[in-house]
């Protein structure tokens, strides 16, 4: 990690968070050590900072009193032990950090926006059916000819018919559904009806909230984003920031039109897909 190209990404990140509470913690010497931040527990030791302006260092182990650690931050000295045996690094977000995601917890908050219940309210729909209803009867006729004379009886079938036309609301007053399934029916290209994408639209058009809180909540993701260098280099954590911008963008588009083209779709696939990628969770 060079602490050189990190100082200025670091200021930048902190320059418009509140002041933070500074982390204390017991040396090995048995004097009171002073952080603004820490960052994660690794097998080796802590990233911290000292300031908001100083670059990250590493914290051996070596350097703390693990006895007072365990009673005086448990929490902290949960996380030691599990970068030790896993051997692998594992979040702290403590001080300045405090609002600072993770790459597990992006990925965690971001299905929780998805993924949030909302009742909405439906378009009403009506759908009415005609029925006709046909009675038939056999009767005998003893025709009369003249001063008593009859003919020989026939038979004749009397029959009359009733139409009844019935219209019915086919849709409920409420659903309960999340911005995931919506998203993921906007996505969809092969067997969708007119009809069905129509009143996705109308769906949205009648609770604008829907879409317009999840792009909240991903803008509230994105500003809590590490600095990349924070993040372990691989395309999908290095290009967070512009994807969750693309899918911002994207799902606020979605309300105000009567069609989704397919660069929309695409993206909002894309951005389905990195919600449950293996490496946000």
């Amino acid at each position: 990690m060079s602490t050189r190209s990190l100082l200025p990404l670091l200021t930048l990140a902190f320059a418009s968070t509140l002041p933070a509470e500074e982390v204390k913690l017991t040396g090995a010497n048995g004097r009171s050590v002073e952080f603004a931040g820490i960052w994660e527990a690794r097998p080796e030791g802590l990233v911290v900072v000292t300031s908001a302006e100083s670059a990250p260092v590493i914290v051996t182990w070596d350097k703390f009193d693990l006895a007072k650690l365990k009673t005086e931050q448990p929490a902290l000295d949960a996380a030691r032990q599990r970068a030790v045996f896993l051997r692998s690094a594992q979040p702290v977000n403590l001080g300045l950090f405090a609002e600072i995601l993770t790459a597990t917890q992006v990925g965690s908050e971001i299905r929780r926006v998805l993924d949030v219940p909302t009742t909405v309210k439906v378009p009403v729909a009506f759908r009415t059916t005609t029925e006709t209803t046909v009675q038939a009867q056999l009767v005998t006729t003893y025709p009369t000819v003249w001063d008593g004379l009859q003919l020989p009886p026939f038979s004749g079938i009397n029959q009359r018919s009733k139409t009844e036309t019935e219209t019915r609301q086919i849709t409920p007053d409420e659903l309960t559904t999340t911005p995931r399934r919506v998203l993921q029916q906007f996505s969809r290209t092969d067997g969708v009806l007119a009809s069905d994408r129509r009143a996705l639209f109308e769906l949205n058009k009648m609770n604008p909230k829907l879409l317009e809180e999840a792009a909240q909540g991903l803008e509230r993701i994105r500003s809590s984003l590490p600095p990349k260098q924070f993040l372990a280099n691989d395309p999908t954590l290095q290009t967070l920031s512009q994807r969750l911008t693309e899918a911002i963008a994207t799902i606020r588009d979605l309300p105000s039109g009567q069609t989704v083209n397919r660069a929309q779709q695409d993206r909002i696939r894309d951005f389905l897909t990195l919600a449950d990628h293996p490496i946000l969770r």
